[in-house]
């Protein structure tokens, strides 16, 4: 810091200081006038008065300069830090610090969160690039094959169309509640869009769909309750070769989507939730990758709902959606 800048902002801080010292100075020197006192006393009054006044002038103006430069330091800091500010004098000061710390304790709370924001985003388009790729390089390779089959080519196009459903979604699922519209929704009209959004695959693998049970209404979003059925009917699609896939209620504040698959191993269901988690059926099915699931369970904890799995193996998988009671509410 310049010192002659410090000097001239420091006495134009302190004038009225200044102006109230000097006023002293003046009224002391008008009595001595008006008692018809020498000149003498009043210049030696003066001096004393001055040289008392100089150290406690020094001294305070030493402590602002190494206040203001360590401001000045706090500030060119490239990573700011909880700043280890002196001891306030006044209760201005320690007003002013209290407040200075709690917003910079805001500010790196608020990064630290968008930190973790980013990397969840960085990975989870790191994991949607590997997906949107394999059906990309299958469609490369149907062409140099030459195989126009238009069943595989709608099939790969509904992959292409569903990863880029998913990535919208995961960009509305960060400002959610601005997107959110609870209302009473119809079950079967949802489940059926659902099934049909899929109805190639399904087609192709001439699976059985089997909906009942399913006459009741739930407040919910529609859209995000669609996106959840349609993930696990996905999921179900791929990974049954032959028989049913059934949605359905058993109970009142609940949907099950089960299918006849190849099941989950016992160790796997734990983590089938978890963001790029695949398990065994996912190394066995080139095209997982363990975003689905992942996203499932963030739109269900913006719901209020709760997602859980059973599954034995080469019998089949049973996902069901645990719908809010009376106390229903969304995430916080």
């Amino acid at each position: 810091m310049d010192k002659k800048y410090f000097l001239i902002q420091y006495l134009k801080d302190k004038y009225k200081v200044i102006v109230v010292f000097c006023g002293l100075i003046l009224c002391n020197s008008f009595l001595y006038f008006l008692y018809d006192v020498r000149m003498e006393p009043i210049l030696y009054t003066t001096f004393l008065l001055i040289l008392f006044a100089l150290p406690f002038a020094f001294w305070d103006m030493h402590r602002i300069y190494q206040k203001c430069r360590r401001l000045q330091d706090i500030g060119q800091m490239e990573n700011p830090v909880m700043p280890d500010l002196w001891a306030a004098d006044t209760l201005l000061e320690q007003e002013y610090q209290r407040v200075i710390k709690e917003a910079l304790q805001v500010w790196q709370s608020e990064r630290t969160r968008w930190r973790e924001i980013n990397a969840e985003r960085d990975d989870y388009y790191t994991l949607w690039t590997h997906q949107i790729k394999t059906s990309i390089y299958s469609m490369d390779l149907m062409l140099q094959t030459g195989d126009t089959t238009p069943s595989k080519w709608k099939a790969e196009l509904l992959q292409i169309s569903r990863y880029a459903d998913m990535a919208l979604k995961y960009l509305q699922l960060e400002n959610q509640y601005s997107d959110l519209c609870l209302e009473q929704v119809k079950l079967l009209p949802v489940a059926q869009e659902a099934v049909r959004k899929h109805s190639v695959i399904l087609i192709a693998k001439r699976l059985k769909i089997d909906l009942h049970n399913l006459e009741a209404e739930v407040l919910t979003d529609r859209k995000w309750l669609l996106f959840i059925l349609e993930q696990l009917v996905s999921n179900a699609a791929k990974y049954t070769e032959q028989g049913t896939i059934a949605i359905y209620q058993p109970a009142p504040l609940q949907i099950c989507v089960s299918d006849t698959g190849m099941g989950i191993a016992a160790e796997d269901l734990p983590r089938l939730f978890e963001k790029g988690y695949t398990g065994f059926n996912g190394h066995i099915h080139q095209k997982s990758t363990g975003c689905g699931l992942y996203m499932c369970k963030k739109v269900s904890h913006l719901l209020g709902l709760t997602l859980s799995i059973s599954s034995q193996v080469n019998a089949g998988t049973t996902v069901t959606i645990n719908l809010p009671g009376d106390d229903f509410s969304t995430a916080d």
